[in-house]
């Protein structure tokens, strides 16, 4: 069954989403810095949530379920940026890992 498609074609994306909102959200991917949201619960395309603060591909995301967080961070770089996946905008910077890693996974703070 098709579901949707993104904005823009892209591979190699990393994606989250919270328990509140029902937002799955969809960054990055080669040479793209681009987020994409859907409403999970219905089939359609993906609508723009705003911009990583660079290109990311290969990278991971995880998410909170306690404070709304979406986290974005590794692939080719060592930039780890979130947003607030209850309100759309563009992603600000939260740290960085130590050195850039690809293939990495992602865990979150998920509750019952």
């Amino acid at each position: 069954v098709d579901f949707g498609n993104l904005t823009t074609t892209r591979a190699a994306g990393a994606g989250c989403s919270n328990g509140t909102d029902d937002r799955g959200l969809h960054g990055g991917g080669f040479a793209s810095n681009v987020i994409d949201f859907v409403t999970i619960s219905s089939e359609g395309n993906a609508t723009d949530f705003g911009d990583l603060t660079g290109t990311r591909s290969q990278g991971k995301a995880t998410s909170s379920g306690t404070n709304d967080r979406g986290f974005f961070g590794g692939g080719n770089t060592a930039q780890i940026d979130f947003v607030t996946i209850s309100t759309e905008g563009n992603a600000a910077d939260f740290g960085d890992m130590t050195i850039s890693r690809n293939e990495g996974a992602g865990c979150s703070d998920g509750f019952l």
